[in-house]
């Protein structure tokens, strides 16, 4: 029995190696997947899980992160949880005719309701906080973003895009 959960656990941080560090934050393979299979639904676009699709995914990740400890220096608050639903309700109303097709698509890229809920609360935390701090200037934001990720060692494992 203790053999099985030791090959369990190997196994585990096998499929779920890290992607990237970012300062102390560790980004793992499972985290670039769903990151690219939750942009793809949203974008109804082919799912792509190759190699140059991680990079872009685990390179939006470290964004991510960066704004997330930001937020959380300033103390910035996080939004209900409802204020995902209606953006939820407005982009299945705009991509879905039946609740079944939207479903089946949840299926087809391999994510939950629930993790696309959780995604898109984040969007609504990142979007208010930038306008807060930046305004609606994305030059700022590009900037800050390319002065903090110049502040932080940030290090792509290799094997994890392969």
């Amino acid at each position: 029995m203790r053999s099985t959960l030791l090959a369990t656990l190997f196994l585990a941080a096998v499929i779920d190696r890290v992607a990237v560090t970012a300062g102390k934050d560790v980004i793992t393979e499972s985290e670039v997947v769903e990151e690219i299979r939750l942009t793809d639904f949203l974008n109804q676009s082919p799912l792509d899980l190759g190699p140059a699709a991680r990079r872009a995914a685990a390179e939006r990740l470290v964004d991510q992160y960066l704004i997330r400890n930001e937020m959380r220096l300033e103390g910035f608050p996080q939004p209900q949880a409802g204020s995902a639903d209606q953006t939820l309700h407005q982009f299945n109303q705009s991509h879905f005719h039946t609740p079944a097709q939207y479903q089946a698509s949840l299926q087809k890229y391999g994510i939950t309701e629930e993790e696309l809920q959780q995604d898109l609360l984040w969007q609504v935390a990142a979007l208010r906080f930038t306008q807060q701090r930046f305004g609606q200037g994305d030059k700022e934001l590009d900037a800050w973003l390319k002065q903090t990720r110049s502040q932080t060692k940030i290090q792509f494992h290799q094997e994890a895009f392969e």
